[in-house]
């Protein structure tokens, strides 16, 4: 009976050592291609940030950490998962501000509001940053 339990132990251990390196190699995967994202976009300041919205898509969205990216052009969030890059050409950015309020959501610090219009399109995106005042400067607000 001890031998029986033994072995299903040694199996789960097996069972769990496994799950736990597929889980290790599909996250370095995920980390590599997020990496070659950014530095796709040719970067002038990369931040850790968080999306908490995009006007255009509504209350219900994919939301998920990843990197602000800001380069010579553009403004971008590479979102880590979902994998999608948001990209903002900095010429059609038309303002940023710091905001509590989102999409009927309420934040308790402040969030980087940065509002923009493409071909008469107007659209907006909101992002969790620890420096909200110094992303306003390095877009010119």
């Amino acid at each position: 009976m001890l031998q029986i339990v033994l072995i299903v132990l040694a199996g789960l251990l097996v069972g769990v050592i496994a799950v736990v390196l597929v889980a290790l190699v599909r996250f370095r995967s995920v980390r590599a291609r997020h990496r070659r994202r950014i530095a796709a976009l040719d970067p002038e300041h990369t931040e850790p940030a968080s999306l908490v919205g995009i006007a255009s898509e509504g209350r219900s969205q994919a939301r998920g950490v990843g990197t602000l990216v800001l380069g010579a052009s553009h403004l971008a969030f590479v979102q880590l998962v979902p994998e999608r890059d948001i990209l903002v050409p900095r010429s059609d950015i038309t303002s940023s501000r710091a905001t509590r309020q989102f999409l009927g959501r309420t934040a308790e610090r402040d969030l980087l509001l940065v509002t923009w219009d493409t071909n008469g399109m107007s659209d907006a995106i909101a992002l969790a940053t620890s420096d909200v005042g110094a992303w306003r400067v390095r877009l010119g607000a």
